[in-house]
């Protein structure tokens, strides 16, 4: 048996001989070998066929075992030199090494048998042809062979090294060939006892590079070869890429990847012949167990495959068009590119019933009830409505009514938005409110001061955002403060549907004060409001590494106008601002931010231009949209040339760059006493905020009702 020694690469990167350092040498990853340590075989004999026997050359590992042997290859300062180099904070060296082409394979292997005994110096003549030559050949797993103890799989014992020096395990690999069949070739030794960390490669009929002074290849640089040494390299390659592509992984890192992502040959999962199977680059290039998005300091935040954001129609497609991609980590810390899918969300069209039922009072709801009165001026009424589409949705609203004062609550199983409706934009939820311009024209009663509180629409904040709600509960009071002035407070929530592409509703809960100024010929009201949305802002929904740490809060104000420049001939306009301010969970990953949002519009009204109870108005304005804001994420990008995690910063302006804009006439009239009709024609450039989305819009409907 001969001896081996290695020495390693010490930890300041410079090789030793013995214990003289020699420098200008950097320690390697990874290191490819293709050779064999020279122990002496023993000549066993066998029974062939015609009671004759035969020889063959039988591993001294079989009767020693791999323990001894391979704990014997390597001196002490050897061990200890491989032990610093693999030291936990290390990233170590991979020592990659052919499993040995002595044909030891329980599959295909074949052994060469023999008619003589060669013995002492002698035995050295196996390897002549000019002195010996094989009589025939058996298999690896033939019943002769069985009997002689010797098993099937048994890989070079330098392929080995690791079962008899711990210090190796995990970072010491066997490499057996397989030819394109995926097969392990005939003279490839199998896996064995180094099963645990052996991985298969092709290795037959391999083009490589040769010596050009072999005269076998007549001077080319270039020929084909077959053995575990054209095997090896394969996978020392594969791990150098490996390496190089995440820089930041270990040496056994780099190995427990490369075999867990080895596609699985022979027998299922780990086997003697093939180990852990066939090396598969793409496999262990790819993210392997938890992954997550990665922020400042590479700090891991959430699953990559949940991080997304939905927008809401108030975002248009500013937010989507942007290309949002992030950085994440797999469980080895490698770093990967992902991209947050972004979802926008198109208003809904126009909808008929929705334009009938605000066309027509008498379709919208009934006349307040009086259900109460306590003889000193207070009543109670009561007001219901089956339509969704009306100010009150399908609900009731109950008012308790003093001559100085108006409380009202509004229940409703359902109502649709007439913010994302755009031909009915500019029709009650943008201009309506509170008024006190007489109580006759509120139904509430025939008589009474002239400014007397009146029951209104309000402003809906959840109608920016969603097309419906559901479950909505509002409760407001104004109190009559002066002569035409009224102001008060209100509060109201709301579980809104369908904000975003995503069907689920989220609840929203808004509140804030109002005031009111009406003498009958000018007119100005006034909201201020916070509104909270659960795990949304502006409508728009943020999961994963966006997920929200608390309600988005959204302080807004709201302001509408109108005056009367002659009887029948009417001016308004509306305006409310938004800013939210959206506290993200993760603020490794992405930064706190603000956002400002925006709707306007204007229109003119002629009453009884033909005959009483016809009207003819002018809108045009802009439903809500983000005026500006941006996301500033900061995740892991990459790798400087020190090997260690770079992260980037990138912003994402959210603020809408195509405003839709609508311009739409519509002429109401009663036609018969139970009949009401209407014809809309709109005009919409940028339809949800969407460059280049134009539509024109005709609507025509009648209502009937006894």
């Amino acid at each position: 048996m001969s001896y081996l020694r290695l020495d390693w690469g010490n930890q300041q990167g410079t090789f030793r001989q013995g214990h003289v350092p020699i420098p200008g040498y950097s320690i390697p990853f990874v290191m490819n070998n293709s050779w064999s340590t020279n122990w002496r075989p023993r000549v066993v004999e066998i029974d062939l066929p015609g009671s004759q026997k035969g020889y063959f050359l039988q591993p001294r590992v079989v009767k020693n075992g791999y323990q001894e042997f391979t704990s014997r290859l390597f001196s002490n300062d050897s061990q200890m030199q491989m032990k610093l180099l693999n030291a936990e904070g290390a990233l170590g060296t991979i020592v990659v090494f052919a499993a040995g082409n002595d044909g030891w394979n329980s599959e295909t292997g074949e052994i060469p048998v023999f008619d003589r005994h060669l013995s002492g110096e002698d035995i050295h003549g196996y390897l002549n042809p000019d002195v010996i030559t094989p009589i025939g050949y058996l298999d690896a797993d033939s019943p002769q062979i069985k009997r002689t103890g010797t098993p099937s799989n048994l890989p070079s014992p330098i392929s080995a090294a690791f079962i008899g020096n711990s210090q190796l395990e995990g970072v010491w690999l066997a490499v057996v060939a397989i030819d394109k069949s995926n097969q392990i070739a005939p003279f490839s030794n199998g896996c064995g006892e180094a099963a645990k960390y052996c991985i298969a490669a092709p290795g037959v009929r391999v083009i490589s590079t040769v010596s050009h002074q072999d005269e076998k290849y007549e001077n080319h640089y270039y020929g084909v070869e077959s053995g575990t040494s054209m095997a090896v390299p394969v996978v020392s390659g594969a791990l150098a890429v490996l390496k190089s592509t995440h820089p930041t992984l270990t040496a056994r890192q780099a190995v427990d990847i490369m075999l867990r992502t080895a596609t699985d040959l022979g027998k299922p999962g780990i086997d003697s012949v093939y180990g852990h199977g066939l090396v598969n680059l793409t496999r262990a290039l790819a993210p392997i167990g938890q992954v997550a998005a990665a922020g400042q300091n590479a700090q891991r935040v959430a699953d990559p495959g949940r991080s997304r954001i939905a927008f809401s129609a108030a975002f248009g497609d500013a937010a989507p068009s942007m290309a949002l991609n992030f950085g994440g980590l797999d469980s080895f810390g490698r770093v990967y590119k992902f991209h947050a899918p972004l979802q926008d969300r198109v208003l809904p069209g126009p909808q008929l019933a929705g334009m009938m039922a605000r066309s027509s009072a008498a379709f919208s709801a009934q006349p307040p009830t009086r259900i109460g009165d306590n003889g000193a001026g207070a009543s109670t009424l009561l007001q219901t409505s089956t339509t969704p589409d009306s100010a009150i949705g399908d609900g009731s609203r109950i008012s308790f009514v003093t001559a100085r004062n108006l409380t009202t609550l509004t229940l409703a199983r359902r109502q649709t938005s007439s913010q994302l409706s755009p031909s009915n934009l500019m029709m009650d939820g943008v201009y309506s409110g509170p008024s006190s311009a007489g109580p006759s024209s509120a139904g509430v009663s025939s008589a009474g001061p002239s400014n007397a509180v009146q029951p209104g629409t309000g402003h809906a904040v959840w109608a920016s955002f969603a097309p419906q709600a559901r479950n909505v509960v509002r409760m407001e009071t104004g109190w009559s403060l002066a002569s035409h002035v009224v102001a008060g407070a209100y509060a109201s929530s709301a579980k809104a549907m369908h904000a975003t592409r995503r069907a689920e509703g989220y609840r929203i809960r808004d509140f804030g004060t109002h005031a009111h100024f009406d003498d009958g010929v000018s007119a100005v009201h006034m909201r201020i409001g916070q509104v909270h949305e659960n795990g949304r802002f502006l409508g728009s929904k943020s999961e994963g590494a966006y997920a929200l740490n608390r309600p988005t809060r959204s302080n807004y104000l709201h302001v509408s106008a109108r005056r009367q420049l002659r009887p029948g001939l009417t001016v308004g306009a509306s305006l409310m601002r938004l800013r939210s301010h959206v506290d993200f969970r993760h603020n490794a990953f992405v930064a706190d931010t603000q956002l400002t949002a925006q709707s306007a519009g204007a229109y003119l009204s002629l009453a009884d231009m033909i005959r009483p109870g016809h009207r003819l108005t002018l809108h045009h304005g802009a439903p809500l949209a983000v005026t500006s804001g941006t996301i500033r994420q900061t995740s892991v990008a990459g790798y400087t040339d020190d090997g260690v995690y770079r992260t980037d910063s990138t912003d994402v302006a959210l603020g809408v760059t195509a405003r839709h804009r609508m311009t739409q006439i519509v002429y109401q009239a009663p036609l018969a006493k139970h009949i009401h009709g209407f014809a809309a024609l709109a005009r919409h450039d940028n339809w949800s905020h969407r460059r280049g989305l134009d539509n024109n819009l005709l609507m025509l409907g009648l209502t009937m009702k006894r």
